[in-house]
């Protein structure tokens, strides 16, 4: 019986594992995701504030090079981005979008993003 219940939870650790890491794809590989929800793990290069409010954390590159971004709009309070600066590794969870040729991720909710580093 015991033998049972340990290869059960080996098998089901093994699933767990296979499925996060099926479902992390690094900032530079988002592109090839849209439409999908995904993990999506990256560098921060810069962090861009409009003067409408709207915030845009770019990945990899500056603007208008960013491989990935994740965007708080304008008077979403429910995100805090405070302790991400550049060179920040940062995950963020969320359906993949494209803007203007970009993928991206708007971020509604704090338990989206995730400071690594």
């Amino acid at each position: 019986m015991k033998t049972k219940l340990i290869l059960f939870l080996l098998f089901f650790i093994g699933i767990t594992n296979v499925s996060y890491s099926q479902d992390t794809v690094s900032s530079k590989d988002a592109k090839n995701f849209i439409g999908e929800t995904k993990i999506v793990r990256g560098i921060v290069s810069s962090i861009f504030v409009s003067n409408k409010g709207t915030v845009l954390i770019n990945f990899d590159e500056p603007y208008p090079n960013a491989t990935f971004v994740a965007v708080i709009k304008t008077g979403n309070t429910g995100v805090d981005y405070g302790d991400v600066k550049k060179g920040s590794i940062l995950t963020i969870t969320g359906k993949i979008e494209e803007y203007k040729g970009k993928p991206e991720i708007i971020l509604y909710d704090q338990s989206q993003i995730l400071l690594v580093e």
